[in-house]
């Protein structure tokens, strides 16, 4: 199977629109694009092997890899924060340097997302850094997750009712 390359341009249309006009519908727009998009996410895959035992007590050496995924600091005053890279497409992902030879991990937002919630020590993710340097802090990020958690409850609920009502139209039309 062919690898596909990832491009996200309704992402960046989005990015350049909000830039341009900043207001809650444009920003609205790119949180929605990248809630859907897929990005590369530059990391170092570590192949190491394990002995591993089975229900019968059958040893045999599994390859398990490890990612360990690199990170950019960005100056927050007098401090320096640390961020996640994710890159929309292969064309960005050049424009980052890197002393360490990495290869490109796919990654939706989501699992970046679950991926800043583990760990304490990070900011959130960049998209783009070297170029739209578009950030998704921890806070934004947990103000995301809380508005798809109300929404699926919403319609979970309506479900429901919706639901409900058709058991009773049909129990009531069942009594005639």
């Amino acid at each position: 199977m062919a690898d596909q390359q990832i491009t996200n341009p309704e992402l960046i249309e989005a990015i350049a629109a909000m830039r341009a006009d900043f207001n809650p519908d444009t920003q609205n727009i790119v949180i929605n694009k990248a809630l859907r998009g897929t990005f590369y996410v530059p990391a170092i895959i570590e192949k190491k092997k394990e002995i591993v035992a089975n229900a019968n007590n059958e040893v045999k050496f599994e390859e398990k890899p490890k990612a360990r995924f690199l990170l950019i600091r960005k100056k927050d005053g007098d401090k320096d924060d640390t961020y996640f890279p994710a890159f929309t497409d292969a064309e960005e992902l050049a424009k980052f340097k890197s002393d360490e030879p990495y290869q490109r991990v796919k990654m939706k937002f989501g699992d970046l997302a679950m991926l800043v919630e583990q760990v304490p020590a990070i900011k959130g993710f960049v998209i783009n850094p070297m170029s739209h340097n578009l950030p998704f802090t921890r806070e934004m990020l947990d103000g995301i997750k809380k508005v798809l958690i109300k929404r699926r409850n919403e319609q979970q609920a309506a479900a429901a009712k919706a639901d409900d009502t058709k058991a009773t139209e049909a129990a009531e039309s069942a009594e005639e």
